[in-house]
Order: structure tokens, then C-alpha cells, then sequence
């Protein structure tokens, strides 16, 4: 009768451990199944696997922690009962969860005691993935030569038992090593091979993982219609299972290629990429996937969302940041309970004392650079004024707000756009330390002339800036155009040309109207432009300004320093 049970078991868990790749649920819960049967039969060993069932299970769902606890628990049953077998497969799966946490040290322990063990136990198949985890280990440490030798072992193993699935994937994982080195030659040798043995093993999630690999060969080579089709091939596999894992990188670089010949198509990618990573909780790709679509907006010219976007990195990125202290200390405080050995428990209190320290400093630090991040990401790097990326995000947003209001779309409002005359003169004379220098005091004088509470005042790009100031008339813009080249020319700045010194000085162009008279952000900016253009084609040094409700004039002429061209 008991004999009858442990087959019993031992099949639902051999069913259980075939699906968990495709369905770790469900293998979870036939797992969990086993070990209820065998705790109701008082079969210990029995326990002990369903409890190896349901950590493999939890390795599959990415649920680190109760893997963990789960295989420590098994391997508690196995060493009261000398189990060698299940002691080596237990170990195994401790490395690997803290492989998982990127606490490589303690996997690369636990993994070696394995191969320990196996010297004992005579595994051949158990070796060759214990070398493989072991090689991966390393690759992860960017030790590339040790991660080599241990695949190499591995493949030695593979190859002398006919292991084809763990063959292709060593060979897999030596091709991501010359990938990452750049040698692309030789990782697309490694990959072939990896696909042509998974072909024949018809393992869908292996060879959609290849398939995405060999189209980023492609990719990175310039075989573009080489990478699409592997790219395609990849995602309608990993369709047809629907593996989301896999399949949000592979939509992330079909949309990067797509988005070389049609920019916007490459968004649609983008954010399905990004709703399947929000459907199984993958919180670093849900990061990098909204920094990406924030970057896609940014340069499509759609500023609200690209903010939303970014907003939404900074979250992620701090949520990943607390979410990395919470599983390492549940880890640690995992391994806590299962300690043994006397003086280990000092041992890990004072490991567990540096990482809550460690991970404390980490999570600040990673808030205040995302507090910079979005500072930065909306501030002029070398001014520290507003940057392009902030003025459009402004006007739009204020052209938005007055349309709904009567009473502000009708309001008198000028905008300037100027350009430092002559800048490349200044910069081949000085260098171009010194023409920062210039960008930033001419910067810093002009951004003492905002009024406070509603002018704007950034730099557009280059030596070319932005004056915004709402509620202005006409006559008062006229002063503020003379103001600013006046406030340029006091701060005297000079190159050298033919033996005279120049002065630097700045051509203004600006237009006065209402928000109804504009009609948009961009014809404002067209229209302040057009005068910009206007003031530097008749010699430099002056300000052109368009009042829309009355004709074209222009004011506050100066031909001090007439010249030819643009700059």
C-alpha cells in the first residue's frame, strides 16, 4: 500500500516538474497536492520531494523567498534521513535561489557543495546543471574565463550522456558570454547550434529564448530582415504559450527595429511589452519599458505623457529598490531559521545587520537620484534653466489651460526667441570651455529679468533661448527686447576678429498677441522665430517684434554690429 502511495506521488511530481516552465500554478498546486498525500500517509522522503516540487514550482513563478524556504524545509527532512539525493537537489535549489537574489557568494557555496555531494552520489545529469548554474554564477560576476571552464565541464557531461536539452542550453548560455563580449561570430556559432538541438527537442520556451538571441545578432550586426524574421518567429512561439516573460523583450526590440523605418509603429511594441510586464508584476522591465515609452514621447514632441512616463520609472525604480532590502532580508531571516551550526547565528545577525544598513543607504540614494532624475530630465544641464523639453511641456500645458478659459486666451502674452550673434566666432577664439562660460552668464543675465510668477525664460538648444512672458503688452515687450540686448552687451563678453575686439551681443525676435490670436504653441514659436530670422538678416544686435492686432514694425533698431549670415 505505501509503495503504491510513493509511486503515486513520485508521478504527480514527475508531471508536475514537465509543466512548470509553461504552468508554474498549476504545477505549484499538484506539488502542494503530493505533499499532502504524503503527510497524511507519515511518508517522510515523500514530504520532502513534494516540498522540492513546490520550491521548483515557485522557481519557475520567480518567487524567490518561498522557494527557498521551501528547499531549506526539504533539505531539513533529507539530512535527518541521510538522503543523499534529495540533500544534492535541495542544495541545488538553495544556490539557485540565492543565484536569483544576487547574493552570488552564498549561491557559489551552496552549488560547490553539491558538486561535493556528487563525487558520492554518481549524477551525471544533476552535474552537468549544477556545472551550468555554477558557469552561470560567474557569467553573472562578469568572471567570463571561470564561467567558461564550468560550462565547458558541463558540456564535456552533456556530451559523454547525449543530454541534448541541457546541452543546448550550455551552449546557449556560452553564447550570451560572447555576446556580451562582442563576438559575434562566435556567439552566433554557439547560438545555432543551441537552436538546432532545441528544434529537434521542440521546446517552445528554449527556442523562443534562441530565436530572440539569434535576432539580436542580427540586430546589432545590421541584418535587419535576418533579425525581423527571428524576432517574429520568437514572439509567435512564445504566443502560442503564452509565455509573457520572454516575450516582452522580444517586443521591445522588435519595436526598436520597427521604429528605424516607421518611429511611430515602434510605440504599439512598446506599450504591449509594457502591459504584459504589468500582467505578471515584472517590475524592473515595467522600469525600463517606462523610461523608454517616456523617451519614444519626448522625442514624438508629446510632453505630458512623456512625463507621466518618466514619473512612472522613478516610481518603479524606488519600488524595485525597497522591494531588493525586503527579499534580501526575508531571505536572511529565512536562513535563520534553519541554522545548525553553532556560531552561525552571529554570523548572519551580522550579515543581516550590514545589509538592512547597506540596503537602507541604497534606497535613499536611489530616491534622491530620481528626485535629480526628474529635476535634471527638465533642467538645462550646463545652465541649470529651463531646457526645451521643459518650455514645450510649459506652453503646451498653458495653452491647454487658457483655451478653457475666455478670460485667459484673451490676454496679451510675448514671446522671444534670441540668438547669440556670432557664437562660433566667440567659441574658435576663447574654445569651447570658455564658450560655456559665455552661455552661462549670458543665461544668468537674462534670467534675472523674469518677473516673478509667470515668465519663463529657458534655452531652446545651443546658444539659442526662450523668453516667455504672459500678460505683456506691446509697448512693454518693446523695453523687455531692449533690456535683454542691453543686459548681453553690460556683461562684456569680447572675441578677437581681424585684430579689432568684437563685443557679444544677441538678436531678439519676438511677437505680442493672445493665446486666440496664436491658435497654437507651435505658431507662436513660428511667428517669434520669423523675427529672430528678420533680426539677424538685417545686421545682428537688434530686436524684431510682430504685434498681431496691429501691421508689422520693428522696433528698437541697432546697427552696431552689422554683418552677414546667421549666427
Amino acid at each position: 500500500m505505501t509503495q503504491t502511495i510513493s509511486n503515486e506521488i513520485h508521478s504527480i511530481l514527475r508531471e508536475a516538474k514537465s509543466i512548470a516552465a509553461i504552468y508554474p500554478e498549476r504545477a505549484y498546486d499538484m506539488s502542494a497536492e503530493a505533499l499532502e498525500l504524503a503527510t497524511s500517509h507519515q511518508l517522510e522522503l515523500e514530504k520532502g520531494y513534494g516540498l522540492l516540487g513546490m520550491s521548483f514550482a515557485c522557481r519557475a513563478k520567480s518567487d524567490i523567498s518561498p522557494m527557498l524556504d521551501l528547499a531549506y524545509k526539504a533539505l531539513e527532512i533529507f539530512d535527518r534521513h541521510q538522503e543523499m539525493k534529495g540533500q544534492i537537489r535541495a542544495l541545488n535549489l538553495i544556490g539557485i535561489a540565492y543565484f536569483y537574489s544576487a547574493m552570488y557568494e552564498q549561491s557559489l557555496k551552496f552549488l560547490l557543495q553539491v558538486i561535493s555531494l556528487l563525487k558520492h552520489n554518481q549524477d551525471d545529469f544533476l552535474l552537468s546543471c549544477v556545472l551550468n548554474n555554477i558557469g552561470e554564477v560567474y557569467r553573472e560576476s562578469s568572471s567570463y574565463n571561470k564561467a567558461l571552464d564550468y560550462f565547458e565541464q558541463a558540456l564535456k557531461v552533456s556530451d559523454a550522456n547525449n543530454f541534448r536539452f541541457n546541452k543546448a542550453s550550455i551552449l546557449g548560455n556560452i553564447g550570451e558570454i560572447f555576446f556580451s563580449q562582442k563576438k559575434y561570430d562566435e556567439a552566433l556559432t554557439y547560438y545555432n547550434q543551441s537552436y538546432d538541438l532545441l528544434m529537434e527537442e521542440n521546446d517552445m520556451v528554449n527556442l523562443g529564448d534562441v530565436e530572440h538571441r539569434l535576432g539580436k545578432i542580427y540586430f546589432v550586426v545590421g541584418n535587419l530582415v535576418q533579425a525581423e524574421n527571428f524576432f517574429r518567429r520568437a514572439l509567435e512561439r512564445l504566443s502560442a504559450i503564452d509565455n509573457k516573460y520572454y516575450a516582452i523583450d522580444v517586443l521591445m526590440n522588435l519595436g526598436q527595429l520597427i521604429g528605424l523605418r516607421d518611429f511611430s509603429a515602434a510605440l504599439s511594441h512598446y506599450v504591449k511589452a509594457l502591459r504584459y510586464a504589468e500582467s505578471i508584476n515584472a517590475k524592473k522591465k515595467i522600469m525600463i519599458l517606462s523610461r523608454k515609452i517616456s523617451e519614444h514621447y519626448e522625442l514624438e514632441g508629446d510632453y505630458r505623457s512623456a512625463l507621466d512616463y518618466f514619473k512612472e520609472f522613478c516610481r518603479v525604480n524606488e519600488e524595485i529598490t525597497a522591494s531588493t532590502l525586503g527579499s534580501k532580508l526575508e531571505i536572511l531571516n529565512i536562513e535563520l531559521r534553519y541554522i545548525e551550526v553553532a556560531g552561525k547565528f552571529e554570523q548572519i545577525q551580522e550579515r543581516l545587520e550590514k545589509e538592512i544598513a547597506y540596503q537602507q543607504h541604497e534606497l535613499k540614494k536611489i530616491k534622491e537620484v530620481n528626485a535629480i532624475l526628474e529635476k535634471k530630465a527638465y533642467e538645462d544641464e550646463l545652465t541649470g534653466i529651463p531646457n526645451r523639453r521643459s518650455i514645450n511641456l510649459y506652453l503646451n500645458e498653458l495653452m491647454e489651460s487658457a483655451l478653457e478659459s475666455t478670460l485667459e486666451s484673451t490676454q496679451p502674452m510675448a514671446m522671444f526667441m534670441m540668438d547669440i550673434d556670432h557664437f562660433k566666432k566667440f567659441n574658435d577664439y576663447w574654445g569651447h570651455s570658455e564658450g560655456d562660460g559665455c552661455i552661462k552668464q549670458i543665461a544668468g543675465g537674462i534670467k534675472k529679468l523674469q518677473r516673478e510668477g509667470g515668465d519663463l525664460f529657458g534655452r531652446y538648444g545651443g546658444e539659442e533661448f526662450v523668453f516667455f512672458a504672459p500678460n505683456l503688452s506691446y509697448k512693454s515687450a518693446e523695453v523687455l527686447g531692449h533690456t535683454i540686448r542691453d543686459t548681453v552687451e553690460k556683461l562684456g563678453l569680447y572675441y578677437v576678429e581681424n585684430g579689432c575686439k568684437k563685443p557679444v551681443t544677441i538678436s531678439v525676435g519676438g511677437t505680442v498677441g493672445t493665446l486666440q490670436e496664436f491658435g497654437s504653441v507651435a505658431s507662436m514659436m513660428e511667428l517669434a522665430d520669423a523675427e529672430l530670422y528678420k533680426a539677424k538678416a538685417l545686421g545682428r544686435n537688434q530686436t524684431q517684434l510682430r504685434d498681431l492686432s496691429a501691421a508689422p514694425r520693428v522696433v528698437d533698431t541697432d546697427h552696431r554690429q552689422r554683418g552677414n549670415g546667421h549666427g
